[in-house]
């Protein structure tokens, strides 16, 4: 059972494919990341890149309502006679790119009657665009940014419609306008995602590189269990050696009580066999030489052969006993009380029927063993049946929590136990009261029982007149 559970665990944390495509955890986290961090970066890079288009916008719209602001600033319209006024304009202008010729920024100004009326050295040489194109909404008093087509070739188009006053009052209409190419913006952001881009690949490589290392790193711990598991299987060691992570401590801890438990079960039959072939030896014995000498009589002969017989028989069925009674370490079954105290209840009222025992059973609602079925079966079995044994008229169970163990309480009204022989009548094959058939095994193999469970055992004079024999048992985790 044990090699099986070994090599099923060593299998299971093996790192390397054993016939799936995936079988490894490091090959599945990697396939993970490899799906999820392309995914991850594209939207990085698509949020990075809308975040800078939008700013890059921004900013472009900053810089148009800048330029109007100029224009507005130097502009001015002289005192005139006539019915049309002309906005007066500087002949240059302090920004460099409206004196450049086919700079890219261009500034425009159009009268009411939709004629354009003065334009940046920067134009000199550009088509001027149509009134009607630019800004068909626009009213006086409000700036529009938009982006254009015009001669085939996309700008940003500010413009903004003002109703200027001469010094009579009136009011004369212009249109200002400034054009800038879209070409740099476009360019700049060109230059951006292609170092977005290259940045965002070296990063997912690198992140690739930096996962596997770590993946390596982080499932070293699993290879080395897998080593210890296989060192202990070949018979160097005999448990699990070595330090292990948090996570792995407790499977580990786990896995080393069932292997104690294991060994320590394979040397009690050992133990037990080597007992019971060593003390029939002495009954074979006996019995062999008074054949070979031949009896007085075939009734000393039988007296004999039944004395050994039943020497034996106790033999027998003490070590059967004694290799049977232990504790699952680490498996934490759970065996309730109320069942199993009935059954024995019932059966042992048939067994001493003619004693007419008066019986009480008193069990905690939640009196639960964390231990075998089996193991409680024979621990009260052998404690009832002492009671029911020794007792006169009465026996009876309790059971209750006291903190963290289970107390169970078996008292009689016999003639109880004195205070010097509580702990004598614990070991094997002390009796105190040698008048009634017994081998005074019960209590013994009942006190290794409640041992092996990290339990204790004690026995004071019971409220009945005889015995209490009192069973600490710690409680199933989480069972309080």
């Amino acid at each position: 059972m044990i090699n099986t559970l070994i090599n099923r665990k060593a299998i299971s944390l093996h790192l390397a494919p054993v016939g799936t495509r995936f079988s490894s955890i490091a090959a599945r986290l990697l396939f993970a990341s490899a799906l999820l961090l392309p995914l991850f970066l594209g939207l990085t890079g698509f949020f990075l890149d809308r975040a800078f288009v939008n700013s890059l916008t921004v900013a472009e719209h900053a810089r148009l309502r800048s330029h109007i602001n100029l224009l507005f600033s130097v502009a001015d319209l002289p005192d005139s006679r006539s019915a049309k006024s002309t906005l007066r304009m500087p002949i240059t202008l302090i920004e460099a790119d409206f004196e450049q010729p086919n700079s890219g920024l261009y500034a425009y100004v159009f009268n009411d009657e939709k004629t354009l009326v003065w334009h940046s050295n920067s134009a000199a040489l550009v088509t001027p665009p149509d009134y009607a194109s630019i800004a068909l909404d626009s009213k006086p008093g409000e700036m529009l940014i938009e982006q254009l087509v015009i001669n085939k070739r996309r700008y940003f188009v500010a413009n903004y419609d003002v109703l200027w006053e001469d010094a009579k009052g009136k009011s004369h209409p212009f249109r200002f306008a400034v054009m800038h190419s879209a070409a740099a913006y476009k360019a700049e952001l060109k230059a951006y995602r292609n170092e977005l881009w290259r940045w965002l690949t070296a990063a997912g490589i690198f992140l690739l590189i930096a996962q596997t290392v770590i993946l390596r790193w982080g499932l070293r711990p699993l290879g080395n269990l897998a080593h210890a598991l296989k060192a202990m299987q070949s018979g160097d060691t005999s448990n699990i050696a070595g330090e292990h992570p948090r996570e792995l401590q407790k499977i580990v801890d786990n896995l080393n009580q069932v292997l104690a438990r294991e060994q320590a079960l394979r040397q009690r039959y050992r133990n037990s066999l080597a007992d019971l072939a060593h003390s029939l030896k002495t009954p074979l014995a006996v019995l062999q030489s008074k054949l070979v000498e031949g009896a007085e009589s075939d009734g000393d002969l039988q007296q004999i052969a039944s004395e050994q017989v039943a020497r034996m028989n106790q033999v027998v069925t003490y070590q059967l006993q004694r290799a049977v009674s232990s504790q699952q370490k680490g498996t934490y079954r759970r065996t309730r009380l109320e069942p199993i105290a009935q059954r024995l209840f019932a059966a042992l009222q048939k067994v001493y029927a003619h004693k007419q025992m008066e019986q009480e059973l008193d069990l905690a609602p939640n009196s639960i063993v964390a231990g075998d079925e089996q193991d409680v079966m024979e621990l009260l079995g052998n404690m009832l049946e002492n009671a029911f044994k020794y007792g006169d008229k009465q026996v009876r169970m309790r059971s209750a929590i006291e903190g963290n163990q289970l107390r169970i309480d078996i008292e009689d009204d016999g003639p109880g136990v004195p205070d010097d022989q509580t702990e004598r009548i614990l070991e094997r094959g002390q009796r105190l009261d040698t008048t009634i058939p017994g081998q005074g095994i019960g209590l013994a193999v009942a006190a290794e029982i409640v041992r092996s469970y990290d339990g204790n055992i004690s026995i004071q004079r019971s409220e009945l007149g005889g015995a209490r024999f009192s069973v600490y048992l710690p409680l199933l985790p989480g069972s309080n």
